[in-house]
């Protein structure tokens, strides 16, 4: 009999908190966003960074936008100030790759993605960079997608550099 209370107890508290998350967070609504969209949004993100456009990049992050980059996390406010004097310096070309995409959406209005990426960063000098990993987003939905934020990580490259670097 104890254990018959137990079990109806823990139904009516499941049903409380479920009807409760409905009524503050809205229902569930798999149409509001659809995976495709935030895959689209990605690569147009990184189209940006192959035109090495650092405010159009910058224009696509939230105002809390954070981007962890393997041991750095650099605030949004310092991004587009970080590529051009730092991590970009010296590029002349760059491209990315992706692949392997998986898109969780966070009703209403979240989706986290993650996907695979290689890139290659060529120099004014005429050195090449190359990198892959895994990448995480957070994106947000508002009246358009904006990144909240970034992932990047992956294996330290043996040959990520070849060419003379940079001063």
């Amino acid at each position: 009999m104890d254990r018959n209370w137990k079990s109806m107890l823990c139904v009516a508290i499941t049903g409380n908190l479920v009807a409760c998350a409905g009524s503050i967070n809205g229902p569930f609504n798999a149409t509001n966003i659809q995976p495709q969209e935030a895959i689209d949004f990605i690569s147009e993100y990184h189209e940006h960074w192959e035109d090495l456009d650092f405010e159009a990049l910058a224009q696509l992050h939230s105002p809390n936008f954070e981007y962890v980059f393997f041991d750095q996390v650099v605030p949004g406010d310092a991004f587009p100030e970080i590529l051009p004097t730092s991590w970009m310096k010296g590029v002349a070309a760059y491209s990315i790759e992706e692949s392997d995409f998986d898109v969780v959406l966070i009703e209403p209005d979240h989706a986290f993605v993650t996907l695979a990426v290689s890139d290659e960063a060529e120099y004014e000098n005429g050195g090449i960079a190359r990198t892959s990993g895994m990448m995480s987003y957070l994106l947000h939905k508002g009246e358009g997608w904006n990144i909240v934020r970034i992932h990047h990580s992956g294996p330290p490259s043996t040959d990520l550099y070849v060419g003379e670097p940079l001063e």
